[in-house]
């Protein structure tokens, strides 16, 4: 996990947490398992056990992970491979939004959890993403294109899935339900910064022949954010809603 990057994320996500001792947790969608890595630096001696699944076993490879930390390859637009009331705490990060029958994994997520366990759903508003700079029509279609335009892998695609995910967990009446929103922002263009990473996998538009964005008007949006960068006025902006869920 990129500390630069997600230090005032993963604050603002821990702010919500208050893990049992022995606490039983999991990940759906883990990636890398890096916030599983993060929940064990940040509880120290609360973790009883923790897993990560994911639906391949990509992000597993070289990862330095030790107990209690153990990783699954599982389908989460499935049903889960897990007992009822198995866990303290269910985690998703940008997880949601490619599932297609959401309201089936929140159920999910209710049969697996403890009576009165936690789950706390973290996704962007990838609509509500922003940069600064002097083309305001480009920067938008390039955020807009990106946010919009399901890539192969993807089940489903929802660019309003922050904004969205309070109501999903609500109105199952599943749940005591509250949300927060920690905005990302940051006010330099370089390497290792969501901004710039966020620039270069909009890359993906044209490289895939999309069709939703040209090369030419890839160049053009680089060189805008660059541009801002130099003149002082380069900023970028990304909303994460931070959703936190009590089983009823």
């Amino acid at each position: 996990m990129n500390e630069i990057k997600l230090s005032t994320l993963n604050k603002a996500i821990f702010e919500q947490i208050d893990l049992p001792d022995n606490a039983v947790i999991a990940d759906l969608g883990c990636r890398d398992a890096g916030f599983l890595l993060g929940f064990q630096q940040a509880f120290p001696n609360k973790i009883k056990s923790a897993v990560g699944v994911d639906i391949n076993d990509k992000g597993f490879k070289n990862i330095k992970y030790k107990k209690p930390i153990k990783l699954k390859v599982m389908n989460c637009a499935a049903r889960l491979d897990f007992s009822d009331n198995t866990f303290d705490f269910v985690f998703t990060k940008d997880m949601f939004e490619c599932v297609t029958d959401k309201a089936f994994l929140v159920k999910e997520i209710h049969r697996i959890l403890k009576p009165g366990g936690v789950v706390i759903c973290v996704n962007c508003d990838w609509d509500s993403v922003a940069y600064n700079g002097e083309d305001k029509e480009l920067i938008a279609k390039a955020v807009h294109a990106y946010a919009v335009t399901k890539q192969p892998w993807m089940d489903d695609l929802d660019s309003w899935i922050g904004r969205r995910m309070y109501g999903f967990f609500n109105k199952s009446n599943l749940f005591e339900s509250s949300v927060t929103v920690h905005n990302v922002v940051e006010t330099e263009y370089k390497e290792g910064y969501f901004g710039y990473d966020f620039s270069k996998h909009i890359a993906w538009l044209f490289e895939e022949n999309t069709g939703a964005f040209s090369k030419k008007e890839y160049d053009e949006f680089i060189d805008n954010l660059k541009s801002a960068q130099r003149e002082g006025n380069y900023i970028f902006s990304k909303p994460y809603y931070i959703y936190k869920g009590i089983k009823k």
